[in-house]
């Protein structure tokens, strides 16, 4: 950006003495339920709005594309959404809620073995916003093998 005269040098000079890196939210998911803390406790002081384990474990289970800019704004819209003060996985936005009804377990219907796999995949897929890379890591599997199973599961 220097470079390109759309940062200034001497900034940059005086900020570069000690780079730090700083990885993405996605990389420090335990870091998720100490930061939401004092973030509600800034959304609304003196209100003490709370998350309960299941959204906490939505959270922490999304990708946050945003990073920490994210986290807040989910959770100022979840906050307003929430009525009693305790913040629940419906409260948050689509993309980042959890569904534990996946192989139809929560009716207590049984589905088979693939069908399964294909309905986790293709939720997984949406909560990653189509990023198949950071899914096939999420999954602990290579990208290819996401690639055949999404594929076998089209046909």
């Amino acid at each position: 950006m220097v470079a390109d005269g759309q940062f200034r040098e001497d900034l940059y000079s005086r900020l570069s003495v000690f780079p730090t890196r700083l990885p993405p939210l996605r990389e420090r998911r335990d870091d998720i339920a100490l930061l939401a803390v004092p973030l509600l406790q800034r959304l609304h002081p003196g209100r003490r709005t709370k998350l309960n384990a299941q959204t906490l474990s939505c959270l922490q289970s999304y990708s946050f594309p945003g990073n920490v800019r994210r986290l807040r704004n989910i959770l100022e819209r979840a906050s307003v959404l929430a009525d009693g003060g305790t913040i629940r996985p419906g409260h948050l936005p689509e993309e980042v809620r959890c569904t534990p009804e996946v192989g139809g377990l929560a009716s207590g219907e049984l589905l088979p073995l693939d069908e399964t796999e294909r309905r986790y995949l293709h939720q997984s897929l949406r909560r990653f916003q189509g990023d198949k890379k950071a899914l096939a890591r999420a999954l602990g599997i290579s990208e290819r093998t996401l690639y055949r199973k999404l594929s076998a599961h089209s046909r």
